[in-house]
């Protein structure tokens, strides 16, 4: 077979170098493709790792120009909108508040010089120094507040919080509250100096207790509010008398306050009040020491060894059924033990002042401007020896000046065998009292005038008198 022959290829001839590149070459200066110019080689993996940077830069830009955005908006439309959430969350809660000035901080809102009442409640009203309301989104998580101070004016208040508390309590006391430096003031009426002040202490939350004997509340009943108000400082017209702890407890249908525990129904000294069905109120005072007594009361009691115990009750006297429990006049019984003290009597009439017990009745009246109470049907018994009469309280500022007239009549066969029990012993004592006993008819009237001032029981005065009307059995 003869050889073919195939020709040569003829030479491109030269494009020069102004020309454009064919378009499978690459251009003139740039590097080689990699082999066989398949993807995912050097080149591709820079150009991806420029264009995330690229893409990132947008990002970000986009991001700085929104919060500059937001902040900007909250800045100009934020804090009206801020005020108004903030009051009406507050108002949710049955607190009716003006916010004062307003800080806005990442995740907290700061409040200073705030004002607020509670709804419903008359006679009440309040001031926050600062307040730091820590936010989860939008919602209130807890409050912490300092500086508060809260302002009673008359009975009005305390008659409406029951009420309060059953319709706003569990939602007000689900949102955790701190407190530092709390100040609670009570004024007869609006412009009137200022009666009893618990300040300086410090509000604590807690479980509220249950008085001993009384039923459980029923499944799904609201549970009372309670708290502790620590350490607090006790002022009357301004004075201090005290430092103590002051319990509260606040249900739908009384009001608790105790004074020297933390439970408001297991304190020593106690007042309930229940504004329903007619306003009514209580004050226990369990058996105590009357040192302990006088302390928080900030009465002068020198080294005296005596316990104190009683009861006080008032409600509305008759005819006095108004609106504003300030301006209603009051009464109610009074009950006191006195353990370890008897009237001051002469050796002879030891045989009717027998034991160490003092008790004293009394029904008492409060005038409508609460500076006078007066004392009928007064009951003083110690030993066989009664006595019976009417007295009076009148306030003079933080102090208060005590008047009793008294009265009553001794058997002479009694204070005659007391009187010769006094100077006789034994067997002959024996003798001459049963003796006088049976030869002496008759009563001695005993009369007696008590003065005291409230800030100095022990030194009370006790002038008593008699008149023998004794007579022979013949």
């Amino acid at each position: 077979m003869a050889p073919s022959f195939r020709p040569s290829p003829r030479p491109s001839p030269d494009p020069g170098p102004d020309a454009p590149p064919d378009g499978n070459a690459p251009p003139r200066g740039a590097p080689d493709a990699p082999p066989g110019g398949a993807p995912g080689g050097p080149g591709d993996s820079r150009g991806a790792r420029r264009g995330k940077r690229r893409r990132a830069a947008v990002i970000a830009a986009l991001a700085v120009a929104l919060l500059a955005a937001a902040v900007a908006a909250l800045v100009v439309l934020g804090p009206p909108e801020i005020r108004r959430r903030i009051v009406a969350e507050a108002r949710a809660r049955g607190v009716a508040l003006e916010p004062g000035a307003i800080d806005l901080g990442l995740g907290a809102v700061r409040l200073r010089g705030a004002r607020f009442s509670l709804l419903g409640v008359r006679g009440l009203s309040g001031t926050v120094a600062r307040a730091t309301i820590e936010l989860r989104g939008l919602s209130p998580e807890r409050i912490a507040a300092d500086g508060v101070e809260l302002t009673l004016t008359g009975l009005d208040a305390l008659e409406g919080l029951p009420a309060w508390a059953a319709q706003h309590g569990a939602r007000a006391a689900a949102l955790p509250l701190t407190t530092s430096s709390v100040r609670i003031g009570y004024r007869d009426r609006d412009g009137a100096p200022e009666i009893f002040a618990l300040a300086d202490g410090a509000l604590q939350g807690r479980a509220a207790g249950q008085a001993a004997g009384a039923a459980a509340p029923p499944p799904g009943a609201p549970r009372p509010e309670a708290g502790v108000l620590k350490q607090a400082r006790v002022l009357w017209a301004g004075k201090e008398i005290a430092r103590t702890d002051v319990a509260w407890s606040m249900g739908a249908d009384a009001i608790a306050l105790g004074f020297g525990g933390e439970d408001a129904l297991a304190a020593p000294l106690r007042a309930e009040l229940r504004p329903r069905p007619s306003p009514s109120a209580a004050m226990t005072l369990a058996p105590t020491p009357l040192s302990a007594v006088g302390a928080l009361l900030g009465v002068d009691v020198g080294a005296s060894k005596m316990v104190v115990s009683g009861t006080l009750e008032l409600r509305l006297a008759p005819g006095a059924e108004r609106t504003a429990l300030s301006e209603a006049p009051l009464e109610g019984p009074i009950s006191l033990t006195v353990k370890g003290f008897t009237l001051p009597h002469p050796k002879e009439l030891d045989g009717l002042l027998f034991g160490d017990t003092t008790t004293v009745k009394a029904d008492a009246q409060i005038s409508a401007d609460r500076q006078r109470v007066a004392l009928n049907g007064v009951e003083v018994a110690a030993g066989a020896l009664k006595l019976g009469g009417t007295g009076s309280i009148q306030r003079d500022g933080a102090d208060a000046a005590i008047g009793m007239d008294l009265s009553g009549s001794v058997p002479c066969s009694l204070l005659a065998g007391s009187a010769a029990m006094a100077h006789l012993t034994g067997p002959v004592g024996l003798l001459a009292r049963d003796l006088v006993s049976r030869t002496l008819a008759g009563t001695v009237a005993v009369q007696a005038r008590v003065d005291a001032r409230a800030s100095r029981l022990t030194a009370a005065r006790v002038t008593p008198s008699a008149i023998l009307r004794c007579k022979l059995r013949l």
